[in-house]
């Protein structure tokens, strides 16, 4: 796989972006201690009564009544990605059809990198009189400039690379790599000085987002001033405002997979649901953890979940091969349903704790190995030429459901009291996700894909200043015979 400048500033997006998405963990275990502390509840070491040892506090059965700002503290993780899921399904296929029809796409990227980085440096100073704006904070801001970037970044995915699909498996596999490691390396360094120091999870919570800003502010800049220009992709239709016209693209689009692509809808339908789930379990298993199992501090588990999830992005080239890329996607699935099903019937008490790591390397693989394999499967088959269309398309399926697993999480737990019982959510998702997999035709989807291959561009050199060289043709391939690399017979 030959780089170029612009795949370069695509791997340096991920030293950006990485350290800034996981801190929120560090972040996520201080939202629960200052809500526990805001309601009143003595739970899995945050507060502890006069006269009672940290232990004590951790060993008390305690059934926790009181509620944060209208919720139980073990709702405000979930409701925060419910309110952070339904803003970005509006706002999506705004930003969408604004990248589409502007030729401000750099630029939307750059702006929603500023929004992503700033969020994040602010959150540093979340205190117990503040937490509650920075839930805010993260909910609207964070959560946003990162859907939006990412949106941007992926525009370019499609573009970036000569026209090879095993060249596209690879970039995928191994960006998911190159991100999972920087995650680990990041948390085990705000883990190993929170150590050293002493620190209190408020500390460590400071700790990682300072040192997140701090880490991806030169390969934000890299990324800037690496990644080019690009022209609007069409005109603004008659009638319609460049925001209208992401929705009505939006049903454009699904109307013409309908016609001419289906297995493609059929399989954003899919992904509808469980990606919902995916997006769902880390905030879900996070409130698990710390409430239900009463582990105070969830950082140790974490990160071996992302030791694993190396090794999972890490065999899907493998897994594509030995399975096809369906099969090696529904058997990821499949792990993400066991790990949750664990969850419910065995590991849900402080007496089951032990169980956790079980279940931390299945998520671990699953978690990895999902999001290539997912990326790689939507690129084989989606048609030529309409690629960023394609690409907003999917961004807007893989969010617009995501705040319907943690809504249902948040309902469940607030009849019930019970967030074993609410982990049913995630377990439904990831199931309806797996049944509507399984009836596509891969084979035939990639032939009606094929027959566009004349119109798909050919990755590129960027020159000086960002602009798009001259390399940056369409292929004239007419749709003939590939050497990509892929496993058809199985897929």
């Amino acid at each position: 796989m030959r780089l170029n400048r612009e795949t370069k500033a695509f791997y340096f997006d991920v030293l950006f972006r990485a350290p800034l998405f996981i801190s929120i963990m560090f972040l996520s275990t201080v939202f629960l201690q200052f809500a526990n502390k805001e309601a009143g509840c003595t739970k899995a070491g945050y507060d502890q009564l006069p006269g009672q040892t940290e232990e004590e506090a951790d060993d008390a059965e305690i059934d926790c009544s009181g509620k944060a700002y209208g919720i139980r503290p073990s709702s405000v993780l979930t409701t925060l990605n419910s309110v952070a899921g339904l803003i970005l399904a509006f706002l999506l296929p705004l930003i969408g059809s604004f990248v589409d029809h502007t030729d401000h796409r750099k630029a939307c990227l750059c702006y929603a990198s500023v929004v992503f980085w700033v969020a994040n440096l602010v959150q540093a100073f979340a205190n117990e009189s503040s937490w509650f704006i920075m839930v805010l904070i993260q909910g609207v801001f964070s959560s946003t400039g990162y859907m939006i970037h990412q949106t941007a970044i992926f525009a370019y995915s499609t573009e970036i690379l000569e026209d090879n699909d095993r060249d596209l498996i690879l970039m995928n596999s191994s960006v998911r790599v190159w991100e999972l490691v920087t995650m680990l390396a990041f948390m085990i360094v705000v883990t190993a000085v929170g150590i050293i120091g002493d620190f209190d999870e408020v500390g460590k919570s400071a700790l990682s987002q300072s040192l997140a800003c701090l880490c991806a502010f030169y390969p934000m800049v890299v990324v800037w001033r690496n990644i080019g220009e690009r022209p609007a992709l069409s005109k603004v239709p008659e009638g319609a405002s460049v925001f209208s016209a992401g929705f009505k693209k939006i049903g454009k689009t699904i109307s013409m997979l309908r016609l001419k692509n289906p297995a493609v809808l059929s399989y954003l339908r899919a992904l509808l649901f469980f990606e919902a789930a995916n997006g769902s379990i880390i905030f879900a298993s996070t409130t698990l953890i710390t409430q239900q199992l009463k582990i105070a501090d969830p950082s140790p588990i974490l990160i071996a979940i992302i030791v694993v999830t190396v090794f999972g992005a890490g065999f899907v080239p493998l897994m594509n091969k030995m399975l096809g890329v369906k099969k090696g996607l529904m058997f990821i699935i499949g792990l993400n349903c066991l790990a949750t099903l664990i969850v419910i019937l065995f590991v849900n008490s402080p007496e089951t704790k032990g169980g956790v790591w079980i279940v931390a390397l299945l998520y671990g693989i699953g978690i990895g190995a999902t999001y290539p394999m997912q990326r790689t499967f939507y690129m084989l088959i989606i048609p030529s030429g309409q690629e960023t269309e394609m690409m907003g398309l999917l961004q807007f399926c893989s969010i617009v459901l995501g705040w319907a697993p943690s809504t249902i999480f948040t309902a469940l737990n607030e009849h019930l009291n019970d967030l074993r019982m609410a982990m049913f959510a995630v377990l439904g998702f990831h199931l309806i996700g797996l049944l509507l997999l399984m009836p596509i035709n891969v084979e035939k989807a990639r032939e009606a894909a094929k027959a566009t291959d004349y119109l798909r561009f050919k990755g590129g050199e960027v020159g000086e200043g960002g602009e798009v060289g001259e390399s940056i043709e369409l292929v004239e391939r007419g749709g003939e015979g590939s050497s990509d690399g892929v496993n058809n017979n199985v897929i």
